[in-house]
């Protein structure tokens, strides 16, 4: 089993660049408002293009050379996993700005990590304490105390280590000209595509933010 240390590593740095950016990889706001003025500010619009460019994104078989040293930063995952998980955290956190919701907020940044694990984050949501019959994801995220987010942010962090893990062989192969093709590309494209489907759920509707802890 990874250390909590690790699991918390990865979360902070993805929070840190998935959705704030580093250097040329843009942070989720800026890419959020860049696709809105495209789109002459209709959100469905933007949704539907971040969505575009971000499964494009995942499923190049140039996604390794387009991070640079962004997909190899965290050192306890493959890079092939974290490349991925860079560009599916700003996606959600893209979606979720779109739709009017701040990236800032711990809340909001939490769902957004839970979007990424798709039916896992679900999962653990539940685990929690959040029943998603009965309320939405954020309005249940924002009835816990902060300690116990905090709780679900680790161990979202331990789903994440164990999932890159478990990718670690497939993504590696994507450093091997020969082996690189359609099915390590066509997974990470419907990866991306599946976390938009949650995160497109959990943020549809648009709302102020709320204030934050």
């Amino acid at each position: 089993m990874e250390s909590s240390w690790s699991g918390d590593r990865l979360v902070g740095e993805l929070v840190r660049r998935g959705i704030g950016g580093a250097g040329p990889w843009h942070s989720a706001r800026r890419v959020a408002e860049d696709h809105l003025a495209e789109a002459d500010g209709d959100v469905e619009t933007a949704v539907r293009r971040l969505i575009g460019t971000h499964v494009r994104l995942a499923a190049s078989s140039g996604l390794l050379t387009s991070l640079g040293g962004a997909a190899t930063m965290v050192v306890t995952a493959p890079a092939g996993a974290t490349g991925l998980y860079l560009v599916c955290t700003r996606l959600a956190a893209a979606i979720a700005t779109v739709r009017g919701h701040d990236p800032a907020d711990p809340v909001v940044r939490t769902a957004v990590l839970l979007a990424v694990l798709g039916s896992d984050g679900s999962e653990l949501a539940e685990r929690t304490g959040i029943d998603l019959q009965e309320i939405s994801l954020l309005a249940g995220l924002r009835r816990l105390p902060s300690e116990v987010r905090a709780q679900l942010d680790r161990r979202i962090g331990y789903r994440l280590v164990s999932r890159a893990g478990r990718r670690g062989v497939l993504n590696l192969t994507k450093l091997i000209p020969v082996v690189a093709g359609p099915i390590g590309a066509g997974a990470d494209g419907l990866a991306a595509r599946t976390v938009a489907t949650y995160a497109d759920v959990t943020f549809w509707i648009r709302r102020p933010p709320a204030p934050y802890e």
